[in-house]
């Protein structure tokens, strides 16, 4: 047979089986049959995990598998052709849709994909033509590979944006449980069944609700599975479900295929990113409490700081108040930190300045600070000289110096007078030296009293001075005090982010180095006897 000999049959063969052919209502003899598709998918990437807005996007090869019972021939009437492509928009193909979607939705026109709007699927089908494939995530409608004796395999690429409800209690070491539903929209389960591919790893069980399902360990295909930079793909299984939906479906159940992803977050980034800029931001607040000037400009920096970094947490995380993040409360106990620091600066600071003439220690503060505290935080003060008692030695040097150089030099010239012969003038003299000596008392009295002023205002100031060191003192013992206080609570609210479960599991990522393909690797799996008598 020559190649345009097989082309004109195979263009023919493709006409026959067109012919006449309706592609909306199920292709079965009898209209008590169940239509039963076999599903099976493969994971091609994660690629994105939208926290803020809970949507996990994936690409998936999905792999549709079932019998057209008005899609069959005699291969030795067309040249001994066994199977044909056909476009999959021109045949019935299974309404399958993801349940839990959250994307703009497509309608689909011939070949043509057109992007319209969260719009309801009813009002689609009174607006536009659209395919029966139903589902608005598969953009490029492949052709589907269909047998001469009925067999359809449809394998379409679809990128999916599936809701995810995101649990950010331990972000950024969280682990995620993503679902992928997967069901016919319009057809029950008693017109459109699902399988599982392949069907020799499926495994029977029940669920939490006493319901029986079929369930996989490898619920998809890994062979060409891209690893996600920012994910580790820890487990991913399937199971088959039965649903009866009363509340709007009556007693009718609805087959699914639900695929369970756990995910696990790659925890680099963050911990480069947030965790150790964080930490090291919250060591800062120990720092302080070294400082002498500058303490609150210093602190309020810090909590400038802290402040961007939870602007930056506000925008990764979905707005819940349900749970606050293991982050979000490492960063709310790190800030009350800061604020704590800053209000002590301040009364660190205040104790530095206060100046002697104008506060006084209370003696329970002078315990707590010059006594008690000292001895715990193993600290001494240098206790200077008294200058005081200097003073006084000088005050009292001075007196002895104007008595030794004054008084005695009239008495001298009192005895002087004494003892001369000529006692005629004696009255005189002695007269004299009473006004002299009345005089000069009173000069002499004049500076003594100068004296003891200036002695007394170096005296206040020296008992003013030795108190601003005894606050200063004080300020150096609550500075040394908190250092060590807030060093402990860092390293404390530390142990915060070692709470996370994530840490302690050892499960691996899943191996995909090996091939673990579990759909039909190309080929068709139903056997005929099942649709045909």
């Amino acid at each position: 047979m020559t190649r345009s000999s097989f082309a004109e049959l195979e263009g023919q063969l493709h006409q026959d089986l067109l012919y006449g052919y309706n592609k909306i209502p199920r292709p079965i003899k009898n209209s008590t049959d169940v239509l039963t598709v076999n599903l099976g998918a493969s994971l091609i990437r994660i690629i994105d995990v939208d926290e803020k807005n809970q949507i996990l996007t994936t690409n998936l090869w999905l792999e549709m598998q079932w019998n057209d019972s008005k899609l069959t021939w005699d291969p030795s009437k067309y040249g001994g052709i066994t199977t044909l492509h056909i476009p999959s928009d021109q045949i019935w193909t299974p309404d399958l849709v993801l349940y839990n979607k959250c994307e703009l939705y497509y309608v689909v026109t011939g070949k043509d994909v057109i992007k319209i709007g969260q719009i309801l699927l009813m009002d689609l089908a009174n607006s536009f033509p659209y395919s029966a494939a139903g589902d608005p995530d598969i953009t490029i409608f492949t052709d589907a590979l269909v047998a001469y004796d009925g067999r359809v395999l449809w394998q379409p690429p679809a990128i999916y944006k599936s809701f995810c409800p995101i649990d950010v209690t331990w972000f950024p070491y969280d682990s995620q449980h993503c679902e992928m539903k997967f069901g016919a929209w319009s057809y029950t389960g008693y017109y459109v069944d699902l399988k599982q591919l392949p069907q020799d790893q499926v495994m029977n069980g029940i669920d939490k609700y006493g319901q029986d399902v079929e369930t996989m360990k490898i619920g998809m295909d890994l062979s060409f599975f891209y690893q996600s930079a920012e994910w580790d793909l820890l487990s991913l299984s399937s199971a088959r479900h039965s649903v009866f939906y009363i509340s709007c479906c009556g007693p009718e159940k609805y087959v699914d295929i639900t695929y369970y992803f756990v995910l696990h977050r790659k925890t680099l980034f963050f911990t480069c990113n947030l965790i150790v800029p964080c930490f090291l931001i919250s060591l800062l607040t120990t720092i302080v409490f070294y400082l002498t000037d500058h303490k609150i400009t210093f602190s309020i920096s810090i909590l400038v700081m802290l402040t961007v970094f939870f602007l930056v947490l506000i925008d990764i995380i979905p707005p819940t108040s349900l749970v606050i993040p293991m982050f979000g409360r490492y960063l709310i106990t790190t800030m009350i930190l800061v604020s704590l620091s800053t209000v002590i600066s301040v009364i660190t600071v205040n104790f530095r300045f206060r100046s002697g003439s104008t506060y006084r220690m209370s003696p329970w503060i002078r315990k707590l600070f010059l006594h008690f505290l000292p001895k715990i935080l193993f600290m001494e003060r240098n206790k200077p000289k008294r200058k005081t008692e200097t003073s006084k030695n000088k005050l009292v040097d001075v007196v002895s110096l104007v008595r030794q150089r004054i008084l005695p030099n009239e008495l001298y010239c009192f005895t002087m007078q004494e003892n001369d012969k000529d006692l005629i003038h004696q009255h005189h003299y002695l007269n004299d030296f009473e006004r002299s000596l009345s005089y000069k008392r009173n000069s002499v009295s004049k500076l003594l009293q100068q004296i003891r002023f200036i002695a007394d205002h170096f005296r206040i100031n020296e008992e003013e001075a030795e108190i601003s060191d005894e606050w200063i003192f004080a300020a150096m013992i609550l500075d040394r005090l908190f250092l060590i206080i807030f060093s402990v609570l860092n390293v404390g609210t530390f142990l915060i982010l070692l709470e996370a479960p994530s840490i302690y599991d050892t499960r691996s990522p899943m191996n995909i180095t090996h091939t673990t393909k579990p759909l039909g690797q190309g080929s068709f799996t139903l056997p005929t006897t099942d649709y045909f008598n």
